[in-house]
């Protein structure tokens, strides 16, 4: 790199304007005033937050605390022509849609960490940002903390994933945790994690999958370029699992995981979201609290493991920063989607089960079981029979 090139990168400049000041926003905020300088000497990007939005005018005191001009009108930021990039933090599907497509439109860059959107409109928005070259940053979506999403597209460029489990949501894996550890059922958990701050009053994204969902889909996406119909992918939850599963789990050397799967099979894409019994000896289990893990196999660079804090203000914010600091050089560059892979059905999946059922206490029971399940052609791997 030439002199000349190293004195223009020290005074680049980024001017942000950032619509949303909840718990990431106000995190981000914080985390930019913070570490300014540490930024500008690793990025030589000098970042400056030239306006905030939010539609709740008491957020006003936020951006007050940080000494930021606020504005109650996003298209205020969208439409400033001084503004490089709009940061994306209201979650949620509209009004965010279009705040990020009509900033396409108006030359501007965009970091999101905005995965319920991504999931159901990744392909629409993809699109636009191509159409209009511009660049979107979107690490924060998937595995907070975790740089997970450059990883995967930029450091196993020259790699063919072919096999992905994660441990998406931490509120989940709290609770699981918690049945395991401490001998509670699912209510008592849920209600711990609930007064920790770990899950929400209204929990049900989490607990039946739906979060897990949504980061599974742009997973897909990076992995294997297909954006999965949501409505196609088998998803359960964990608010089924009782504690007599996870002692029998233990019992058996497993523990229970909220398991994200992704295999690709020649065109097939086997793709579905349900607790699974996974062993104790494989790094996914060892995945305790509110982190979160994701496993993945890619040729040739073989088994690797990210793990790290997956929500928050603060892990994500670190996220968000990262994309703003690496879009300033970056060239819009997209994902090819390959219309050649389908969705592999449930039904075509083959995997081992577990099955716990209640039975009278009479000779021959458990054979009369197993010849049932013979003619499903089911085989048995082990079996534990206890009395009531």
């Amino acid at each position: 790199m030439s002199l000349s090139r190293k004195k223009l990168d020290h005074f680049m400049k980024k001017k942000i304007g950032i619509i949303g000041l909840g718990t990431i926003g106000e995190a981000t905020l914080r985390s930019l005033k913070k570490y300014s300088s540490l930024i500008n000497k690793r990025s030589s990007v000098d970042i400056e937050i030239k306006k905030v939005c939010d539609l709740n005018r008491n957020k006003s005191r936020v951006a007050s605390k940080f000494s930021i001009p606020y504005t109650p009108d996003p298209y205020e930021l969208i439409n400033d022509p001084d503004i490089d990039i709009i940061v994306e933090l209201i979650g949620g599907i509209q009004p965010a849609k279009k705040y990020i497509l009509k900033s396409f439109q108006k030359g501007k860059d965009v970091v999101t960490a905005n995965k319920a959107l991504l999931a159901r409109c990744g392909k629409d928005i993809f699109a636009a940002a191509k159409k209009f070259k511009r660049n979107i940053g979107f690490e924060g979506s998937v595995c907070g903390a975790i740089p997970l999403i450059r990883s995967i597209s930029e450091g196993l460029i020259g790699c063919e994933v072919t096999k992905l489990y994660g441990v998406l949501n931490g509120t989940t894996n709290y609770i699981l945790c918690k049945m395991e550890k401490e001998s509670m059922d699912f209510s008592a958990a849920l209600k711990e994690a609930q007064a920790k701050g770990f899950a929400e009053k209204k929990s049900r994204l989490d607990v039946e999958g739906i979060d897990t969902l949504h980061k599974l889909a742009i997973l897909s996406y990076l992995c294997f370029g297909v954006w999965p119909d949501l409505e196609d992918v088998h998803v359960r939850g964990i608010s089924s699992i009782s504690l007599s599963d996870i002692i029998y789990a233990r019992e058996l050397s497993y523990k229970i995981k909220l398991l994200a799967v992704a295999k690709k099979e020649n065109n097939k894409l086997d793709l579905r979201i349900h607790p699974a019994f996974v062993p104790d000896e494989h790094p996914i289990a060892q995945v305790n609290s509110a982190f979160n893990a994701v496993w993945l196999e890619a040729k040739p660079a073989g088994q690797l493991l990210f793990y790290g804090e997956g929500a928050g203000g603060a892990p994500t914010s670190s996220s968000v920063i990262s994309d703003i600091a690496n879009i300033s050089f970056e060239k819009a560059r997209f994902i090819n989607e390959k219309g050649t892979i389908c969705l592999k059905s449930t039904g075509n999946v083959m995997s081992r089960y577990y099955i716990r059922f209640m039975a009278r206490d009479f000779p021959g029971v458990l054979a009369k079981a197993s010849k049932i399940l013979a003619s499903f052609n089911i085989s048995i791997a082990s079996v534990t029979q206890k009395e009531r």
